[in-house]
C-alpha cells in the first residue's frame, strides 16, 4: 500500500471534520452525549470529527440529523462527504481553512502579488480580497517584479514592503535577471501537517488542493529549483527595504 492509499485523512475530510464538529458545539450537544442520542461509540463521533476516511453518507446525515441541521446546508455537508476521500479539492476563497490552520510548516512561492499570509489589510483590499487574521511563520518565495507593482498606491506599498521587511517568517526574492524557471508557470504553497503535504493552488474564486503523492512530488520538484535561484534571507531583506524607500520616495 502506498503513503497515500495509508493517509487516514484528506483535506476534504478533515475539512468536514471540522464542520460536523461545529455544527454540534453550536446545538450544544457533548461528543458522548451525541455518541449515545446515535447508539455509536464515542470513537465513532471522533472518527467524523477528525476526518478519518471510511465515515458513510448514511453517518454524516444521522450526525446532522441529531445536530438539527437541515436544508441547504444538510445537502453540502453530506454531498461533501461523498466526495471527501478524493485527492483533488476546490474550495471556495475565503478564511483561513482547515488545512491552513492545521500546517505545522507553510512553502509558498508568488509570482504576481504579496503572499497571501504576508499581506496588510490594506494591500489584501487593493487586490478585491480580506485580510487574513493568521500566522505569518514559514517561508515565502516573491518574484522581484511583485514589490515594483504599487498595488493601492505608493504608501500602501510603502507599508506592505516594511511589513515584509519586519516579518519574522523567512521572505526570499527570487530576481528577476535569474530569467525563466519552474516557479513562472503558477504560484502555490505546500502546507505540510502530521497527515501529510497538501498542495493549495489559489484561484480567483475557489482555491484548489492537491494530495496525489505524484502531484506533490512535483510542487517539491519546482520548490527546490526557485530556492537554487532565490537570494538569501540578508540579501531579500535588503531588496526588500530598497523597493520600500522607493515607494517612500527615499533616495
Amino acid at each position: 500500500m502506498s503513503e497515500q492509499d495509508a493517509r487516514r485523512s484528506t483535506a476534504r475530510s478533515r475539512q468536514l471534520g471540522g464542520e460536523l464538529r461545529g455544527k454540534r458545539v453550536a446545538a450544544g450537544w457533548q461528543s458522548g452525549r451525541l455518541a449515545a442520542e446515535l447508539g455509536w461509540s464515542p470513537g465513532k463521533v471522533s472518527k467524523l470529527e477528525t476526518g478519518v476516511r471510511g465515515v458513510s453518507e448514511t453517518d454524516v446525515a444521522a450526525y446532522l440529523a441529531v445536530c438539527g441541521v437541515k436544508g441547504a446546508e444538510f445537502t453540502r455537508l453530506v454531498s461533501l462527504s461523498r466526495e471527501s476521500g478524493r485527492d483533488v479539492w476546490v474550495r471556495p476563497r475565503g478564511a483561513l481553512g482547515v488545512e491552513e490552520a492545521r500546517a505545522t510548516g507553510v512553502v509558498e512561492y508568488q509570482c504576481m502579488v504579496v503572499p497571501r499570509l504576508l499581506r496588510t489589510p490594506e494591500y489584501a483590499r487593493a487586490i478585491g480580497e480580506e485580510a487574513i487574521e493568521g500566522r505569518a511563520a514559514g517561508t515565502f518565495f516573491v518574484e522581484e517584479q511583485v514589490l515594483a507593482r504599487p498595488v493601492g498606491g505608493r504608501e500602501v506599498m510603502h507599508d506592505q514592503l516594511m511589513h515584509l521587511v519586519l516579518s519574522p517568517a523567512v521572505v526570499r526574492v527570487v530576481p528577476t535577471g535569474v530569467g525563466g524557471h519552474a516557479g513562472v508557470r503558477g504560484s502555490f504553497a505546500v502546507l505540510e501537517s502530521a497527515e501529510g503535504a497538501v498542495v493549495r493552488l489559489e484561484g480567483l474564486v475557489a482555491d484548489v488542493f492537491l494530495e496525489g503523492e505524484g502531484e506533490v512530488a512535483v510542487y517539491r520538484g519546482v520548490l527546490e529549483e526557485v530556492e537554487a535561484v532565490a537570494l538569501s534571507v540578508g540579501a531579500s531583506r535588503e531588496v526588500l527595504g530598497r523597493a520600500a524607500d522607493v515607494c517612500g520616495g527615499v533616495g
